[in-house]
């Protein structure tokens, strides 16, 4: 079954390939795409908006092209299962989302029965993978799904030293789920496999390379890595960006042919220059030509990672002239793009949004989006006016994203109106 399933999402991809997902979070697996950045910031998207990234991007002075949260199996169906909103929030706002899952009860340790690899193997967990997988391919989003991170080390119930489990047995536990998603037509959702920069334990057993299922199960080779600073000296102490990443980078390109991602990094401040460390990340990763994405763990946790503690660290995740910033700040050379809406119309009846760019000549379509979900693509060479009927009475969030020949996300802007009743 496993093998005819393999088969089977090898021919749906192929499919897929040849299909426009024009009005989908776009896809960064291409080898050309650039560098994108992303933050995991605690309070999005979990409201049902960006505000929190959005702030984020405002601070740093640099473009958040994707948004990572966590939601983990147990603790009922608000945290456990796919909430539309959030998913409507990220890709509402030109955002890819990047959605974290992890099969435990936060706070009560790696030593969780429940949630043992083998419940997994064994199909215990079947009935909910399958409603996940519905859910994901019912919101017609591209979406980056991160299950099961850093499985070599000893922290989380899944990790293969812990809780009788194995290295061997995470890798059927990821191809059970892989194969359910496949089952359920869920090829919109990407796989990132994101082990630890290092393994914990060390041992010859525990290398991150034995976790690993296969090209055909992984979409996207990732890792995660901080450096942990002088009060740190069990996780490594000071580290630059290099020691933190070279070696499991080099381990990963060893792996598949895969595009790379940073799905999780931070500095401390504690122990050396926090906007220099920063900086550095940046001129090493123009050097890592397989690596695609960094995204930032933006939260005051067992240090301070934050990206804007404060401005001197804040104005290091600049970009350099020519690269991405955020709309209308940084610098001269990104495409501006204006939204211009009525703030008010009535219930029932069509609303217009017209938007002017400038400088916005690598744009090829406008993709136009209404509450997240896509309404149409307007060619760049067509007048940039929508018009659509607006259904229900409330809130509502227009959103274009201009991309490329190549289908990548040049520029995008979002504007918020209300729909009143007559």
């Amino acid at each position: 079954m496993a093998a005819a399933l393999r088969v089977l999402r090898t021919a749906v991809i192929a499919i897929a390939a040849s299909l426009s997902l024009v009005g989908a979070a776009p896809s960064l697996a291409s080898a050309s795409t650039p560098l994108q950045f992303g933050a995991f910031t605690p309070s999005d998207p979990y409201g049902g908006n960006t505000n929190g990234t959005d702030a984020l991007q405002a601070q740093i002075v640099r473009h958040v092209d994707i948004v990572n949260w966590y939601q983990n199996w147990g603790g009922g169906d608000w945290i456990s299962s796919v909430q539309p909103q959030l998913l409507s929030a990220v890709a509402g706002s030109g955002r890819t989302p990047l959605l974290t899952w992890e099969p435990w009860a936060p706070g009560a340790g790696a030593n969780q029965p429940r949630y043992a690899l083998a419940k997994i193997v064994q199909g215990d967990f079947d009935a909910y993978i399958r409603s996940f997988a519905d859910a994901l391919h019912a919101s017609g989003q591209i979406v980056y799904l991160r299950p099961m991170h850093e499985m070599n080390g000893n922290w989380y119930p899944w990790a293969g030293t812990v809780n009788g489990n194995t290295p061997a047995r995470f890798v059927e536990a990821w191809r059970r789920m892989h194969d359910i998603f496949v089952q359920r037509g869920a090829t919109n959702v990407r796989w990132v496999w994101s082990p630890n920069n290092v393994d914990v334990p060390g041992t010859a057993a525990n290398k991150m390379e034995a976790y690993y299922p296969g090209a055909a199960y992984v979409d996207v080779l990732a890792v995660d890595g901080y450096n942990w600073g002088s009060t740190a000296p069990q996780n490594g102490g000071w580290q630059s960006f290099s020691q933190v990443f070279s070696g499991a980078y080099s381990r990963l390109t060893s792996l598949g042919s895969q595009p790379i991602w940073i799905a999780e990094v931070g500095s401390a401040p504690e122990g050396g220059d926090k906007a220099a460390w920063v900086r550095d990340m940046f001129a090493k990763a123009k050097t890592m030509g397989r690596l695609k994405a960094i995204v930032w763990f933006n939260e005051n946790k067992e240090r301070d990672w934050r990206a804007a503690p404060n401005a001197t660290v804040a104005a290091a995740f600049r970009p350099d002239a020519g690269t991405t910033a955020a709309p209308g700040v940084g610098t001269t050379t990104r495409p501006m793009l204006r939204l211009h809406a009525a703030r008010r119309t009535k219930a029932g009846r069509r609303a217009t949004v017209r938007w002017t760019a400038t400088r916005a000549a690598t744009v090829k379509t406008w993709v136009t989006m209404l509450d997240g979900k896509r309404v149409r693509a307007v060619s760049a060479s067509r007048t940039p006016v929508l018009r659509t009927r607006i259904a229900r009475a409330g809130k509502h969030r227009w959103t274009v994203v201009g991309r490329d020949g190549a289908g990548h996300k040049v520029v995008s802007a979002t504007k918020r109106f209300r729909a009143y009743r007559a």
